[in-house]
């Protein structure tokens, strides 16, 4: 780790000297004793991932090994936190245009306002890797802002290195938690949710069937309420908190990643175009509104409005389905 370390510290030290030795020279009479430009040390490029490997969301070249899937995580005190302060000092060096230098999270933090958050990120990665660390961005982070770091198979952590109003997070803030052994890299399966979906491990099996009913009963309409199910997969349904299913919702009620999980296995709705299932009539048509007896839910694609009474089905894209008998 020490070794990792002085890398990033010697790159840095290299461009604060050039930086310090340009600012004292020059201002001679003699043209042949001016200045030469100053250039920064370039930001580092990791050797090309192989195709369909998800570039700096998995760290397929990390010579430290690969990671587990039941890698135990918790919150701890990082090992890691130094290299991580020193790859965002010399990223500040290296591309100082990705950044708003005249703005700081806090005086004196040196957290600026990030510009572009994905070369922000890139960059991180980019960095950590040069050092001689294995990186990679956490593919199954909603907002891409996770970054994974190790410096040897025993253990890895996890970083969040950008704060919600837009500037970078430093310190012992960033530090999210350790992963014994290491959980990364560890390769996407085809059938894994896309990169940035939000849904995280464990991932859910197809949608098989739907829990759908009339949820409220108003004086104007109806409200039928769906959730998407899956199984049987007792494994599967273990694994999220439910022990003694067969069948069970995608994800418990109040996970953090329940309507990203859904939202990926369920589809698009053919009508309207937003995440969710699709809801149609007896007869096979959409609902278009109160004229047509019914109306997709404002909020919420798994909702359905019904001003009158009838046969109302909801359905994933891939054909799970479920009927809800309304008598108005």
């Amino acid at each position: 780790m020490l070794a990792c370390r002085s890398r990033i510290l010697v790159a840095t030290v290299a461009a604060s000297f050039i930086a310090l030795l340009a600012s004292s020279c020059g201002g001679g009479s003699s043209p042949s004793a001016s200045t030469p430009p100053t250039t920064l040390p370039s930001l580092p490029t990791p050797t090309p991932p192989p195709a369909g490997s998800g570039g700096s969301f998995y760290h397929s070249s990390c010579p430290l090994g690969k990671g587990v899937l039941t890698a135990v995580c918790s919150e701890g005190r990082s090992a890691l936190l130094d290299e991580m302060g020193e790859a965002m000092d010399l990223l500040i060096q290296q591309k100082p245009q990705i950044f708003d230098l005249s703005e700081e999270a806090s005086p004196g933090t040196r957290a600026y306002r990030v510009l572009d958050r994905e070369a922000y990120a890139e960059g991180l990665v980019a960095n950590l890797r040069a050092a001689g660390l294995c990186s990679e961005r956490d593919p199954d982070d909603a907002k891409l802002e996770t970054i994974r770091v190790k410096d040897s198979a025993e253990f890895s952590e996890e970083f969040d290195v950008l704060l919600s109003s837009g500037f970078m997070r430093r310190g012992s803030g960033a530090y999210r938690k350790t992963c014994t052994p290491s959980s990364f890299p560890v390769e996407r399966a085809a059938d894994a949710p896309p990169i940035g979906s939000g849904c995280g491990r464990p991932y859910p099996p197809p949608v098989t069937r739907f829990n759908c009913k009339v949820h409220l009963k108003g004086s104007e309409y109806y409200t039928l309420d769906s959730t998407p199910q899956v199984g049987p997969d007792v494994n599967y349904c273990a694994s999220i908190g439910f022990p003694d299913r067969a069948i069970c919702p995608i994800r418990q009620e109040g996970a953090p990643d329940r309507k990203a999980c859904e939202d990926w296995r369920v589809g698009t709705a053919r009508d309207t175009g937003r995440k969710g299932p699709t809801w149609t009539k007896a007869d096979g048509s959409y609902c278009t509104g109160p004229a047509s007896g019914c109306a997709n839910g404002e909020d919420s694609q798994y909702q359905l409005f019904a001003y009158l009474g009838g046969t109302y089905t909801v359905s994933a894209e891939n054909g799970a389905s479920c009927k809800v008998v309304v008598q108005r």
